[in-house]
């Protein structure tokens, strides 16, 4: 059985996707065989380059959501060839337009290869192809699904995996913060997210830290630019001068930023999993997210709850937690621990080569 990995977005794009694509082929290497197409980057030991129009440069002349969808549609044209030649079982992707487009070529030609799309969107369940089988990463996802009159034999839950290792602090935190050009001695507030306000809400995140009136308080945001990132700047300087610093870093320089930080902070309200939660966990770093079922699901009591939604609520939590240093130490080993039992590669990689035997079967 061959399992192919596909993410259009892998190499040029730092989203959860892409982190979960790259995370699941480096744990399957040598456990099964795997192979990993991806969008740009060089060609290595069984991983492919799939020659595709990037986003970024489409963005030049078109809406950014219409130029992920060419993305995805130049990507997977020039991917078929690849399933045929190199005799792909399975293939497990995230992308949605990729799938449907997959979907009628599987539909119309006969392809004996299965699909197996993973929900980390969410997407919605009305948009899954009856020739897809479902990758639920979450409960949350799961319960829709059903709730929408999908057989639950179409689909498996089995949440995101880490790589634990990776994220473990290799040097003192001044160190590292002498390095990335943060504050030594303030305390570090970081979000790790696309810099936008209508999903990842930096906007609300900004208000909350300045409401603290606290100079010993530092923010970091960190993530890729969006068409919203001039208007956040511009917040931050008036309500946060000289406090804050917004960057953007490469994938490997991740389990160092969150290492660096004190309290991480994720402020939007809905996710499809949250990737992003689990490395901060995994690099000991105390979490802040919504109070909603689905974010208790993934992190249980290893986490900081706050209504997000609610004007002052991560104020209040942040606050809390700079007054009880118990509090901290708490929920950075509670959320190691977690991740160790829970979502670890050790734990989850047998998992999956039940998922996939399982699909190839059916």
């Amino acid at each position: 059985m061959r399992v192919a990995i596909a993410c259009c977005g892998l190499e040029h794009v730092h989203r959860g996707f892409e982190a979960f694509s790259r995370e699941l082929f480096t744990a399957l290497t040598g456990r099964a065989d795997t192979i990993l197409f991806k969008g740009s980057g060089k060609s290595q030991p069984n991983e492919i380059v799939v020659p595709c129009l990037r986003r970024d440069f489409l963005a030049r002349f078109m809406n950014p959501l219409r130029a992920y969808y060419w993305e995805q549609i130049t990507f997977t044209i020039a991917l078929i060839p690849y399933l045929i030649l190199k005799k792909i079982d399975i293939l497990h992707y995230s992308e949605g337009n990729m799938g449907n487009c997959l979907a009628r070529y599987v539909r119309w030609t006969g392809l004996r290869v299965r699909l197996l799309q993973s929900n980390g969107g969410p997407i919605n369940p009305s948009h899954f192809s009856p020739e897809v089988s479902i990758h639920q990463v979450c409960k949350d996802g799961l319960d829709q699904a059903i709730e929408f009159g999908i057989a639950p034999a179409r689909m498996r839950l089995l949440p995101y995996g880490i790589d634990l290792e990776r994220f473990r602090p290799t040097e003192p935190v001044k160190a590292i913060r002498e390095r990335l050009g943060l504050p030594p001695d303030q305390f570090l507030i970081l979000s790790l997210a696309v810099l936008d306000k209508q999903h990842k809400r930096l906007d609300y995140t900004i208000r909350e830290v300045a409401a603290l009136h606290d100079d010993s308080v530092f923010l970091c945001m960190a993530g890729e630019p969006s068409s919203e990132t001039t208007e956040l700047q511009e917040l931050a300087a008036k309500l946060l001068p000289g406090r804050h610093v917004f960057i953007t870093v490469q994938r490997e320089a991740v389990p160092e930023l969150l290492a660096a930080a004190d309290l991480f902070v994720l402020a939007s309200l809905k996710e499809g999993f949250g990737m992003v939660l689990l490395e901060a966990c995994a690099a000991g770093v105390p979490v802040v997210c919504n109070h909603s079922e689905h974010f208790q699901w993934v992190l249980g009591d290893a986490a900081l709850y706050a209504d997000m939604a609610e004007s002052g609520a991560l104020t209040a939590k942040i606050q809390e937690a700079m007054g009880e240093n118990e509090i901290l130490c708490r929920c950075s080993a509670l959320g190691r621990a977690r991740v160790e039992n829970c979502y670890s590669w050790k734990v989850l990689v047998p998992r999956y080569l039940e998922m996939y035997n399982s699909i190839a079967a059916s």
